[in-house]
């Protein structure tokens, strides 16, 4: 039986209390075929993506068609050249700040004309400047296809840079930079970058506010006629589309689109990581401590892509990875635990991170390090291994689910010179990982011996227990360096 309680409390708020036997509950008898065991895990789907039909235009441009005539949508994403490691070094928002202001006037139309353009063809435009290139994605109705590439064009090859809105999209750097100067996450992963590659890599330099002030409409202008070209980019059309009867509507858009002459990608050799040390960084009264351990890791080219996703699946690429369960599930020092390459152009890191209560920072470090060093030296128990490899592979159809998501995929490919039969090997090479692969990877691709270890958090709680440690020297640097 149920005990209800009214309770009164100061002023006119009253409480209806409801107290349930666990008695009740009890006597409950679930239905006979009330399932008791967890579903078996079904085979992981294949994935067979359209071979894409290519076309060149006059000028350059190479365009893929995939057909996907299920539905009347179409999803264009057009990748060029210009991303963080073009940008100059004494300007390195100049490639995000170009990014930024393409879609803010185009071909003559102001911002908001061109927003209201956009909304009327029930379409969707969207810029995004990553590492190694700048993604302009197109989503629209295939009656207004014709339409929608022609003002996709011109915010590519015919940005207008207004000066207003130049000044207005500074000032929300300069905002967002100045806010950094006291986030403990944006100093750790700063001076992770720096003190990994060094200042004078592109992975190593940091955006500052005086050199973000100084940038002009003109360097926007001159970034992108020296970058964006149609020579150098990629159209990607996924949906109701075919070559035979589209390009004439792409030559259209894209025809006038000057070719041009373009420095080659280029991204120096990494810094050689000395032996182990220990960076602390001062955040004064902090209740966390901001952790990063890693150092340079490969290229998105790299043989060992599907041994390496699947090895840091186990050790931090998961919610159930084994950083997480150890800082989080077994010590409860964190919310999260994970590790993770970014794999470009050149070697990206590799890190291993989490934000960990200040008085077990010590503790977290040596954790950190344990589960490093056992990725290294265990072989990995076939369960455990067969788990990542159903986890990899059963996640990866989801990405193909819509014509975006599958025009992403691809021209992601066409960045490092990727052909899609690569995305048809993708499940079976990730289920073919062995226990052998997967050491052989941690070996050559996680090197605790020789990693920049980061500490951002308060130095009077944190510093004494990280020397008594002994792991590793241990530098005092200053958060100023790092956000500026």
């Amino acid at each position: 039986m149920r005990a209800l309680s009214l309770q009164a409390l100061p002023g006119s708020l009253t409480i209806l209390c409801l107290a349930v036997p666990v008695a009740m509950a009890q006597d409950v008898e679930p239905p006979p075929d009330f399932p008791t065991t967890a579903p078996r895990i079904g085979p992981a789907a294949s994935v067979t993506v359209p071979v894409p039909v290519e076309r060149t235009l006059s000028n350059g441009l190479r365009v893929l068609y995939v057909t996907r005539s299920d539905l009347p949508v179409v999803h264009a994403t057009l990748v060029t050249r210009g991303g963080a490691s073009d940008a100059p070094a004494d300007a390195i928002e100049l490639a995000a700040f170009t990014a930024d202001l393409l879609d803010e006037g185009a071909g003559g139309r102001g911002a908001l004309e061109l927003a209201s353009d956009i909304e009327l063809l029930g379409a969707s435009l969207r810029v995004r400047s990553g590492w190694d290139g700048v993604f302009v994605n197109l989503s629209v109705l295939r009656p207004s296809l014709a339409e929608a590439l022609a003002v996709m064009s011109d915010v590519v090859a015919r940005p207008d840079f207004p000066t207003e809105e130049v000044e207005r999209k500074r000032e929300q750097r300069l905002t967002d930079l100045s806010r950094a100067k006291d986030e403990a996450r944006t100093i750790a992963s700063n001076a992770f970058l720096v003190l990994v590659y060094g200042p004078d890599h592109p992975y190593g330099r940091l955006a500052t506010m005086e050199a973000t002030a100084a940038i002009t409409r003109d360097q926007m202008v001159m970034y992108h006629s020296t970058f964006y070209r149609p020579n150098v980019s990629t159209l990607v059309l996924v949906g109701d589309v075919s070559a035979d009867r589209d390009h004439s509507t792409v030559e259209n858009a894209f025809g006038s689109w000057e070719s041009g002459d373009v420095p080659a990608a280029r991204i120096p050799d990494v810094p050689v990581t000395g032996p182990t040390t220990i960076y602390l960084i001062d955040k004064p009264g902090a209740a966390q401590s901001e952790i990063r351990i890693g150092h340079a890791g490969v290229t998105r080219a790299d043989p060992d892509y599907f041994s390496i996703t699947v090895m840091n699946t186990i050790l931090g690429g998961s919610f159930t990875s084994r950083l997480n369960s150890n800082l989080r599930e077994e010590h409860g020092y964190t919310y999260g635990a994970g590790s993770g390459f970014s794999m470009r152009r050149g070697a990206g890191p590799f890190q291993a991170s989490a934000a960990v209560v200040s008085d077990k920072t010590d503790s977290a470090v040596v954790e950190f390090f344990r589960e490093l060093e056992r990725m290294r030296t265990e072989a990995v128990p076939e369960d455990e291994l067969d788990r990542a490899r159903n986890y990899v592979a059963l996640g990866f159809p989801r990405r193909f689910e819509t014509t975006g998501g599958t025009a992403g995929q691809i021209a992601d490919l066409t960045v490092y010179g990727l052909d899609t039969a690569w995305l048809d090997d993708y499940v079976p090479a990730t289920l073919a990982v062995t226990t052998e692969q997967v050491m052989g990877t941690a070996v050559r691709h996680v090197r605790p011996a020789s990693a920049v270890v980061i500490v951002v958090g308060d130095r009077a709680t944190v510093e004494p227990a990280i020397r008594a440690l002994g792991l590793a020297p241990v530098e005092i640097r200053d958060a100023a360096e790092f956000v500026r």
